[in-house]
């Protein structure tokens, strides 16, 4: 008896997921698939293109349909967040999260979200701020629906562009758990720690009190480990926040020694340098890099913090990096550029 309650709890932490439902909207419609042993799909007509209007539709389509909603994935048009192509950088793949935060932070903020894939050959990238992201995930919490992925359908996949395509896709990203996904990080916050410690408890007290009574009643056990989860995800919220900021310091040397030993091209090293010295109160909107010059350009609203930021580029990024303009917006930030010559190298 107690090996089946083992294999209960066992089957339960390894997260199966026997049924996903994917959506997407297309400006117009939702188109909703849903994956069990087979296919399933409807369509819906939209009351709006919020999150809060799209969860709703959704969570009510999904209820008369009898689907469950405990993992659900939304996949986003490509005018919904930032996204790009390139090479992939000549670097150990270990390393590629740094490069792609840097961009992120770059594209939408200090408070960027970003995820990657390899496509190809390439490297297909995307951001969103924080915000956004969040946004998406408490609307769809309020309608009772489990957001485990979220993410543009890569370009290089658009062969097929058909709505259901793009389910299909989501689908398969929160099935597998694989990338790209923006709630990623979110979603590797709540693997073991809390979670573990409840089904520790729960087991213990059963043995402790010479009972299996506690392990017998598994759906409820299940639905406080599900509550479980959830609350840790909102504890963590800070914590992730740092994790998307923050590219440490120890693995930005980690990368400089490793650029430095296979020689990437100027653009990489300098974009790096630019993630180490990245922080809250300046903003940078645009980054331009060519063969003679570094361009800059960012918003603050904070004087000091620019001059730091300028003192910090010409400490660690480049040494001729001077203020070209600045100027203070109607809403009290100051928009600044900051140029570097690159030829004095």
């Amino acid at each position: 008896m107690m090996n089946d309650y083992f294999a209960r709890l066992k089957k339960f932490f390894r997260e199966e997921m026997n049924e996903v439902v994917g959506a997407y909207f297309d400006g117009e419609k939702i188109f909703l698939a849903r994956l069990t042993e087979k296919f399933e799909t409807i369509e819906v007509d939209a009351d709006g293109a919020e999150p809060a209007q799209l969860a709703e539709k959704i969570s009510l389509a999904c209820a008369q349909k009898g689907w469950k909603t405990s993992a659900v994935g939304f996949c986003l048009q490509e005018s919904d967040a930032v996204i790009y192509q390139s090479a992939i950088p000549n670097l150990p793949e270990k390393e590629l999260p740094a490069s792609v935060k840097t961009w992120a932070v770059a594209q939408a903020g200090a408070d960027a979200v970003s995820s990657f894939a390899k496509v190809g050959e390439e490297l297909w990238m995307e951001t969103l701020p924080r915000a956004r992201v969040k946004e998406f995930v408490a609307a769809f919490k309020k309608f009772n629906l489990n957001l485990r992925g979220l993410s543009v359908m890569p370009v290089d996949l658009l062969t097929k562009a058909a709505p259901f395509d793009r389910t299909e896709f989501i689908i398969g990203v929160v099935r597998d758990k694989k990338t790209p996904n923006l709630l990623a990080a979110r979603s590797s916050v709540w693997s073991w720690k809390k979670i573990s410690v409840a089904a520790a408890a729960i087991f213990f007290i059963a043995m402790f009190l010479g009972s299996a009574k506690l392990l017998i009643d598994y759906r409820a056990a299940s639905e406080k480990l599900n509550a479980a989860k959830i609350s840790l995800d909102e504890l963590h919220d800070e914590l992730i926040l740092k994790e998307n900021l923050d590219a440490t310091v120890a693995e930005l040397h980690k990368i400089n020694s490793l650029a430095a030993s296979i020689e990437p091209e100027k653009k990489f090293n300098l974009l790096v340098k630019l993630g180490k010295i990245a922080e809250g109160d300046v903003r940078l909107t645009k980054i331009r890099v060519d063969k003679n010059s570094l361009e800059l350009e960012g918003l603050t609203d904070k004087p000091d913090a620019l001059r730091n930021y300028l003192a910090r580029v010409r400490n660690s990024v480049e040494k001729s990096a001077r203020l070209e303009n600045s100027s203070e917006r109607d809403d009290g930030e100051i928009a600044f550029v900051i140029r570097a010559d690159l030829r004095k190298n």
